[in-house]
C-alpha cells in the first residue's frame, strides 16, 4: 500500500507544482508585462583608449570596453550589429564623431542608446569663468591651445543627444572632467513597477561619470579595470545595482551603485556624478534576459510548463493502471496485467507485478492511512470506489486552492499598483482634487480592493472545502467496522466504445 500512497501523493504534488508555476509566472507577467513594449531596438557606441598619441597611456581602458560590450550582448540582448566598437588607433576624433552621429540619428523613437567611453578627460576654463569638459580621442591633446581643435567637448554630445529621436540615451563616461550641468531632480524616487512603467514611457538623457575636474582615472592591476568600470561590471553583470531585485536596473539605480562603489574603492578620491543632460524625465533601464524570458514564457506557454504537463499526463496514465489494480482487489480477483508505462523521471512506478489482493485488513491501519490523504484508508480496506471518490474530491479541492491562491496574488498586485498610481498622482505637480483623473484613479483603487476581497473569499472557500473533504473521509473510515467493511458490492470494469477503460462502481 505504501507505493499507492506515494503515487497519489506525487499526483497532488504535480498538480500543485503546475498551478504554483503558472501562478508565479502570471504574477511576474502582471507586474512587468509592459517591459516588452519599452524598447524596439538597442544601440551602443563603445570606446576604449590605452595608447594615446599625445597623452599619457592607460592600462585597462580597452579591457574595460571589451567587457562592457560582452555584458551588453550576452546579458542584455544587444545585437552586435548595432554596436560600434572603437579602440586605440581607431578611436580618432573623426571616427568617434562619425559613429556617434550615425547611431544617435539612426536609432528610432522606441530605441535605447548606450555610449560608453573609457579614456582621458580634461577640463578647460572658459573666459566667463565657467568650465568645459572634454573627452580626448587617441589623436587628441590636452594642451590648452589644441584641446578645442583635437578633442570632443561634452556639449557636442549633449547637442546631438537632443537631436536624436531615440527614447533613452545613457552616457557611461569612465573619465574625469568638469563643466557638467546636470539635473538631479527625482533621483530618489522609489522604483515600483507602476513608477517604472510611467518613467520608461518618457524620453530621457542620462549620464554617469567617473569624477570631476582635477581628478585622475584610477585603475589597478588587481582589478584589471578602472574603479568606475569595476563597479559598472559588478552592477550590471552580477545584478548588484538591482536595489529592489526586480530584474530591472534603471539608470538611477546604476548611478547610485557606481557612486558608492567608486567612492569606497578610491577612498573618496573620485566623486562620480550622475543626472540628466536635459529636463526629460525618462528612465533608461537594463532588463535582464531572465525577466524577459519569464514574461514571454507566460504569454507563449513556455517549455518548462509543458514539461510539467507531460509529467502529469504520464502520472495520470500510471494512476489509471493503479485504478485497475485496486478495482481488481476490490472484487477479490488476480491483479490484472497492465501495459508497461515509462516511469516519470524521479517518480516510482506504481504497478506492482504478480501480487494478489488482500481480503483482510487492520482497521487501525486504515484509520491511520485516512489521515495521510483522503482515500488512502479506503484503498487499503478494499473499497477502491470510495477511495477514488475521496481522492478525486480532495485533488479537485486542492487544485481550487492553488487556482484561487494565484488569483488572490494577482488581484493583490493589481491593488498595489492601483494604490501606487494614485500615490504618484497625489505627489505630482498635476494633482487636482476632484478632477476627472482624481476620481478615476480613486475608483480604480476601490475596484481593485473589491476584486482582491472577492479573490480572498474564493481562496477561503476552497480551503474550507478541502478541509471538509479531509474530515469527511476520516469520519467515513472511523464509522466502519472490519467485519462488514468489505468489497461485496458490485464493481464492473470494461472497455467503452472509444477504447477507454471504464469502471462502474456502486456505493
Amino acid at each position: 500500500m505504501k507505493k499507492y500512497s506515494i503515487t497519489l501523493s506525487f499526483m497532488f504534488v504535480l498538480i500543485s507544482s503546475l498551478m504554483a508555476v503558472e501562478s508565479d509566472k502570471e504574477s511576474v507577467n502582471e507586474k512587468f508585462k509592459f517591459i516588452k513594449d519599452i524598447y524596439s531596438d538597442s544601440w551602443a557606441l563603445i570606446i576604449g583608449i590605452n595608447k594615446y598619441q599625445n597623452v599619457d597611456p592607460l592600462n585597462y581602458a580597452v579591457n574595460d570596453a571589451k567587457k562592457v560590450r560582452s555584458i551588453l550582448v550576452e546579458k542584455y540582448g544587444f545585437s552586435e550589429d548595432n554596436i560600434r566598437f572603437l579602440t586605440d588607433k581607431k578611436a580618432t576624433k573623426d571616427n568617434i564623431m562619425r559613429a556617434f552621429n550615425e547611431i544617435l540619428l539612426t536609432a528610432g523613437e522606441q530605441d535605447r542608446v548606450v555610449v560608453f567611453y573609457a579614456g582621458h578627460g580634461d577640463t578647460f576654463k572658459l573666459p566667463n569663468g565657467g568650465d568645459m569638459g572634454y573627452l580626448i580621442p587617441v589623436d587628441g591633446s590636452n594642451v590648452k591651445e589644441k584641446i578645442y581643435l583635437t578633442s570632443i567637448p561634452m556639449s557636442d554630445f549633449e547637442q546631438i543627444a537632443k537631436m536624436s529621436p531615440a527614447k533613452h540615451i545613457l552616457y557611461l563616461v569612465d573619465a574625469c572632467y568638469g563643466g557638467l550641468s546636470l539635473d538631479t531632480r527625482g533621483l530618489s524616487k522609489e522604483q515600483t513597477p507602476s513608477y517604472l512603467k510611467k518613467m520608461t514611457d518618457k524620453k530621457g538623457r542620462q549620464v554617469i561619470t567617473a569624477g570631476g575636474k582635477d581628478e585622475k582615472v584610477m585603475e589597478k592591476a588587481e582589478w584589471g579595470h578602472s574603479a568606475f568600470t569595476k563597479s559598472l561590471i559588478a552592477g550590471l553583470e552580477e545584478d548588484l545595482a538591482d536595489a529592489n531585485e526586480d530584474g530591472i536596473i534603471s539608470g538611477d539605480e546604476l548611478g547610485s551603485y557606481i557612486k558608492n562603489g567608486v567612492s569606497f574603492d578610491t577612498k573618496g578620491q573620485h566623486t562620480p556624478q550622475r543626472g540628466r543632460l536635459t529636463s526629460d524625465p525618462g528612465e533608461f533601464v537594463f532588463i535582464s534576459k531572465t525577466l524577459e524570458n519569464e514574461v514571454a514564457m507566460v504569454e507563449t506557454g513556455g517549455e518548462d510548463i509543458s514539461e510539467i504537463k507531460e509529467q502529469m499526463a504520464a502520472q495520470q496514465q500510471q494512476m489509471a493502471q493503479l485504478t485497475q489494480i485496486l478495482l481488481a482487489q476490490a472484487q477479490g480477483q488476480q491483479t490484472p496485467k497492465t501495459q508497461e508505462v515509462a516511469p516519470v523521471k524521479n517518480y516510482p512506478s506504481p504497478v506492482p507485478k504478480g501480487k494478489k489482493s488482500k481480503k483482510s485488513f487492520n482497521m487501525k491501519t486504515a484509520s491511520t492511512l485516512s489521515w495521510v490523504f483522503p482515500g488512502m484508508g479506503h484503498y487499503y480496506s478494499g473499497r477502491a470506489g470510495k477511495g477514488l471518490f475521496y481522492t478525486g474530491l480532495e485533488l479537485a479541492a486542492l487544485s481550487g486552492v492553488a487556482v484561487f491562491s494565484g488569483n488572490f496574488t494577482g488581484e493583490s498586485d493589481s491593488y498595489d499598483m492601483a494604490v501606487d498610481n494614485y500615490s504618484d498622482y497625489l505627489n505630482s505637480i498635476d494633482f487636482s482634487s476632484g478632477s476627472d483623473e482624481d476620481v478615476l484613479l480613486q475608483q480604480n483603487v476601490t475596484d481593485a480592493f473589491n476584486k482582491q476581497n472577492e479573490a480572498m473569499i474564493g481562496l477561503i472557500s476552497a480551503g474550507s472545502i478541502s478541509v471538509g473533504v479531509w474530515l469527511w473521509n476520516i469520519i467515513d473510515i472511523k464509522k466502519s467496522k472490519s467485519r462488514n467493511y468489505s468489497a461485496h458490492k458490485p464493481v464492473s470494469v470494461g472497455i467503452n466504445s472509444r477504447g477507454q477503460v471504464e469502471a462502474r462502481i456502486s456505493f
